[in-house]
């Protein structure tokens, strides 16, 4: 299904969804998922640590192998920089908070006399 959507109106939608972002209620109910998020990280951190121990600073890697163990790094450090950042969070020791480099892909200007077609 194809919309048309005018600059004006993807700003009130961008809007919305980041009024709702910030709309932090969602926290209040009672859930798991901070227990499940910690066993998940546990067990990434048993994972690092034991890919950590197969390699030497010689080894070679595919390029997929290599490109998996940067997007693994990048999303952990961007969760890591949102809870400190956004939710004012304790690091836990991980150190001083480090900028977060910011793809250019999330950039873009609108041109307010083009429409825009969404898919979805």
């Amino acid at each position: 299904m194809k919309i048309k959507i005018n600059e004006s109106r993807l700003k009130q939608i961008i809007a919305e969804e980041m009024s709702a972002m910030q709309d932090k209620q969602y926290l209040d109910h009672p859930d798991h998922e901070g227990q499940m998020a910690r066993r998940q990280l546990e067990q990434i951190v048993e994972y690092a640590h034991e890919l950590a121990g197969m390699l030497d600073d010689n080894t070679q890697l595919e390029g997929w192998v290599q490109s998996k163990i940067t997007l693994a790094k990048d999303y952990i450090s961007k969760v890591k920089h949102y809870l400190q950042d956004e939710l004012e969070m304790a690091s836990g020791g991980c150190g001083d908070p480090m900028p977060v480099a910011v793809d250019n892909a999330e950039v873009f200007e609108i041109d307010d006399e083009t429409e825009y077609l969404m898919e979805s």
